[in-house]
């Protein structure tokens, strides 16, 4: 394996079973869309960079990727208050405690694929 798919394969592996899942489908998708929470530490930019070096060279080469960020949701341990929090502070704004449930953010997978014939 090359340095670069190895760095690709640290940085974001998601992605890359993302894409070793489309390209065992039968038929390759024009569009692929992907959920991404926001609490995933890497900027759009840089999955759509690392989706154009992943499938350079393959089926996947002329498909379209789409992201939706997924709003991060964190629930306080100590107040039960479920809130949403602002620049990743984690401290609950209801009692201030630091201790926290994430109920959503951290996602990251394919949501859905447009195919040519659709």
């Amino acid at each position: 394996m090359n340095g670069l798919y190895i760095y690709i394969m640290q940085k974001i592996p998601r992605l890359s079973a993302v894409v070793a899942q489309l390209l065992q489908r039968p038929t390759q998708p024009v569009l692929v869309n992907i959920a991404v929470g926001e609490l995933v530490q890497i900027t759009d930019e840089e999955i759509y960079n690392l989706w154009s070096m992943l499938v350079n060279d393959s089926p996947l080469a002329k498909a379209a990727l789409t992201i939706r960020r997924i709003r991060a949701e964190q629930q306080c341990m100590v107040c039960f208050q479920k809130y949403y929090p602002l620049n990743q502070e984690t401290a609950c704004p209801n009692c201030k405690s630091v201790g926290a449930k994430i109920i959503a953010g951290e996602e990251f997978y394919l949501e859905s694929i447009k195919e040519q014939n659709e």
